[in-house]
């Protein structure tokens, strides 16, 4: 294996909860593929069980470990911080994985019982980054995790009301709390970490400074998250327009900020970096399909057909997140070079998200059936190689630093 650089002083919890997303995300994965290939027809409890085993599971635990990667190293860690950091890495673990097997199992009170604890969970997160972040130089990757785990907040809190109102059958959300759930957690927490993951990529493990362009960048998807979710609360259509507006300035300010890093990454050569570049492409892809939504239903969203929607979904959470995700898997284990497998990881998964997006989105079942599995298979090959990579790099790490590609943070 290749040497990666001294390890950060969180390692300990960052590796377990990276472990522990990735052994939640093989559940998710193997619904997904049983699902897409029409093999296995599944009930609704199922599908929101592989649904938050994808969101909470997979992309909310790496989100958490990243989280601890940049915040622990702005100063110095006490035991008692370190044992605060321990509870809530363990507890979320814990919570996650129990509302997730309450989502695949039940419909009743177990739902918004976890989906509480899982609440507690992500808000005690939220605070440990904010004190961390008093004080410190943030870079825009934080400034991006910062915005998104507070969006996760109201997000959570949101699910806990709607799972409360499918237990009881009373009505604890106004206007359309089915949908600002998931429209809060989608558009106010995904792209602003998305955005931070993947332009970390490009100066892991250390970010520049913010510039007050960066801050803006990071800001614009937060407000428009928090307008698409009022939009969907308040059933104010007239919202929605400008809360994807700020989306694609957002967008914007990130290509013109990171293009000189973006044109020194070689396409043909396996690195963070180049996950990094697919992690924007499927932001592009999704803030332009959810700006025609817009326009072609008027801002509501319930008119849009389910099958488009997954392909919104689907491709966030695999061509946005999880590149994000696997490029900074790639930068803490091997560094910048990949190996031929992570040439297999990469096609294999790429490949599979586009023609199954595509396979959603025309509602072809063909090409859902064709790429589901290969997406899949994409997936688990890339977590049993990353599993091993984490479990092979001892604790105290090793004295050569990891080296940053592209050119200077701006």
């Amino acid at each position: 294996m290749a040497s990666v650089g001294a390890r950060p002083v969180l390692w300990p919890e960052i590796r377990a909860l990276l472990l522990a997303a990735m052994a939640v995300f093989v559940y998710t994965i193997v619904i997904g593929i049983l699902n897409g290939t029409d093999a296995v027809e599944f009930d609704r409890r199922r599908i929101l069980g592989h649904v938050h085993g994808g969101t909470l599971g997979w992309l909310t635990l790496a989100v958490f470990a990243a989280s601890l990667w940049l915040f622990g190293e702005s100063k110095p860690i006490s035991a008692r911080e370190r044992m605060l950091v321990r509870i809530l890495s363990f507890g979320a673990v814990v919570a996650f994985v129990c509302y997730v097997a309450a989502f695949s199992l039940t419909y009743n009170e177990w739902r918004p019982f976890f989906g509480i604890i899982s609440t507690v969970i992500i808000a005690g997160f939220f605070a440990w980054v904010i004190y961390r972040a008093r004080g410190a130089e943030l870079g825009v990757p934080q400034w991006g995790f910062l915005a998104a785990l507070g969006t996760s907040v109201v997000g959570g809190f949101l699910g806990v009301l709607l799972g409360m109102e499918i237990a009881t059958g009373k009505n604890w959300i106004p206007g359309d709390g089915e949908g600002a759930h998931p429209a809060t957690m989608v558009v106010g927490f995904l792209v602003p970490v998305g955005l931070a993951m993947s332009e970390w990529a490009f100066s892991f493990p250390r970010p520049p400074k913010a510039t007050r362009l960066g801050i803006i960048q990071m800001a614009f998807p937060f407000v428009g998250g928090i307008l698409l979710m009022s939009s969907l609360l308040l059933e104010v259509t007239a919202l929605a327009p400008p809360a994807i507006l700020l989306q694609v300035i957002g967008f914007g300010i990130f290509l013109k900020r990171m293009w000189p890093k973006i044109r020194a990454v070689p396409l043909l050569e396996a690195s963070p970096g180049r996950h990094a570049i697919m992690a924007a492409i499927g932001l592009a892809f999704v803030i332009g399909l959810a700006q025609y939504f817009v326009i072609r239903y008027d801002g509501d969203f319930d008119l849009v057909p389910d099958n488009q929607l997954l392909a919104l979904d689907h491709s966030q959470f695999i061509g946005l997140m999880t590149n994000s995700i696997f490029a900074m898997l790639m930068a803490a284990t091997i560094g910048q070079r990949g190996t031929r497998i992570d040439q297999v990881i990469f096609i294999l998964v790429n490949v599979g998200i586009i023609g199954f997006a595509a396979g959603l989105l025309f509602d072809v079942t063909e090409l859902k059936r064709i790429f589901a599995p290969i997406m899949g298979t994409g997936l688990l090959i890339g977590l049993a190689v990353y599993a091993l990579r984490l479990l092979e790099i001892e604790v105290a790490g090793v004295s050569e630093k990891p080296q940053a590609v592209g050119a200077p943070g701006q």
